[in-house]
């Protein structure tokens, strides 16, 4: 089975080189906007494989004056072999001079099939057969969520931006094993939640790419409230800070070192799908998004990138983190994740990757691999 996942996706990514070169999937409309449209696959243990099309935008606003990075957008739209509809549109706008920064993501997912394994740090797996593996632990549900942050420069020499944030996402027609861990423990959020927040939020970002990053840091912190008062059916909030820091080891050949901290800390009556998770395509690869979860996040990893050639290159990575409640904070338990990947470039001028990780970490489970566009962080 591994092997039939591997040949399909180096497959992928083959096709995908050759198909950028044979049917110009992409278009210049002037010298500071660019369009690319490209039928993609994807594989994630979350989603298995997925087809369907990714639009992008990039573009400058350019001000004579004062530089100005590229602002980007775009549009994943999704089927998956386990029959889910993915709709996520994304975008990072820089305004004249980066004035101002808009920054945010919807996702729209209809039939996600997903697992809930409990709430903490140490849940084992008591089942591999997989048909009660689905009964015990299999969800399907429906979300509806956008998030959006704008800031302000606050200095003309430090490209740090502070504004506010908003968020609003909505779990919807929950389906649950009648014998299952989620209906069983009748956790907040099991039949469904809707939460509605924001707060102020600060992102300094010197990066010298936004999709791509060769050199410089990323600091993103937030803090929101959700509340009944806004909209929402619960009550919480959550701090979220993602420090990253890249570089360019060797300049002449853009090998790159980069770092990531990354903490999600949520108290009060979150729902079970808002509490904070380990594992996914984002961070700490080689576990299922949502193997872990509890109050509080705080996980580590770092990756070396390096080019084989000009379309061709290569990474490895490695991470560690845990989830815990925050009247039980303890070192104990740490979880480790390693892997590496292979980089297929289909933007030169913007460094766009074509993406296929092998990551290994969660005990209970061989590996998984990741196929998707763009670095994980």
């Amino acid at each position: 089975m591994k092997r039939t996942i591997l040949l399909s996706l180096l497959a992928a990514l083959s096709l995908s080189a050759q198909g950028q070169k044979k049917f110009r999937l992409w278009s210049d409309t002037s010298k500071n906007e660019r369009n690319i449209v490209l039928p993609i696959l994807v594989y994630t243990p979350e989603t298995h494989l997925g087809m369907g099309a990714l639009g992008v935008r990039l573009w400058k606003n350019i001000d004579s004056l004062h530089e100005t990075r590229t602002s980007n957008a775009e549009l994943v739209a999704l089927y998956t072999s386990r029959q889910q509809i993915i709709l996520i549109p994304r975008y990072t706008i820089f305004t004249k001079g980066e004035k101002y920064l808009l920054e945010g993501f919807g996702e729209e997912l209809i039939g996600f099939r997903d697992f809930y394994f409990g709430r903490g740090d140490e849940v084992p797996i008591t089942t591999h057969n997989k048909a009660d593996y689905k009964n015990k632990y299999g969800i399907i549900y429906d979300v509806l969520g956008w998030e959006n942050r704008i800031g302000r420069r606050v200095f003309k020499k430090h490209k740090l931006f502070i504004g506010l944030e908003t968020r609003a996402i909505q779990y919807y027609n929950v389906r649950r094993e009648p014998n299952g861990v989620l209906e069983q423990s009748k956790v907040e959020g099991y039949q469904g939640s809707s939460s509605v927040g924001l707060g102020p939020a600060l992102t300094w970002d010197n990066r010298d790419n936004v999709v791509n990053p060769s050199k410089g840091f990323y600091w993103d912190t937030r803090y929101s409230g959700y509340s009944t008062a806004l909209g929402g059916t619960v009550n919480y909030h959550r701090l979220f800070i993602d420090l990253r820091k890249y570089i360019n080891v060797k300049p002449s050949k853009r090998h790159i070192l980069a770092f990531e901290l990354l903490a999600n800390f949520v108290r009060g009556d979150a729902p079970f799908k808002e509490m904070a998770e380990l594992g996914g395509p984002r961070i700490m690869r080689g576990f299922y998004r949502g193997r872990f979860r509890d109050n509080y996040l705080t996980a580590v990893q770092a990756e070396y990138r390096m080019p084989l050639n000009k379309r061709i290159g290569v990474v490895g990575f490695a991470g560690v983190g845990k989830v815990y409640n925050p009247k039980e904070v303890n070192i104990d338990g740490l979880h480790y994740s390693y892997g590496g990947g292979l980089r297929v470039n289909i933007n030169k001028r913007e460094k766009l990757n074509l993406r296929l990780d092998y990551a290994l970490g969660d005990p209970d489970h061989p590996g998984y691999f990741y196929l998707g566009f763009s670095e994980s962080f």
